[in-house]
């Protein structure tokens, strides 16, 4: 009997993320199928140099990268699978609470 390679699957989205300006935001996927899998995060359509994990954190960002979108694309032998984008919000301050 032999198998077959499954394609990688992603079974959690990387969710957006909201953050005040100077702090770093992390990126989080789970993805299923043959091993190896490998991972190469974009941001805004760009690979992330070294961003080749199951999860992402950035550096530290600022108010003008609000509105980037993050994907992470997953590769194994059989193919591969592009997650949908997470949104960064970045905000000046501490949001207040109510």
């Amino acid at each position: 009997m032999t198998s077959s390679a499954t394609a990688p699957t992603i079974s959690t989205q990387p969710g957006n993320v909201s953050i005040v300006s100077g702090n770093t935001a992390t990126f989080t996927v789970s993805a299923g199928g043959t091993a190896p899998l490998t991972y190469q995060w974009q941001k805004n359509g760009t690979a992330v140099m070294g961003a080749t994990a199951a999860s992402y954190t950035t550096p530290a960002e600022s108010v003008s990268d609000t509105g980037a979108k993050f994907a992470v694309v997953v590769t194994n032998y059989s193919g591969s699978v592009t997650s949908a984008n997470a949104t960064l919000s970045v905000t000046a301050t501490s949001p207040v609470a109510d």
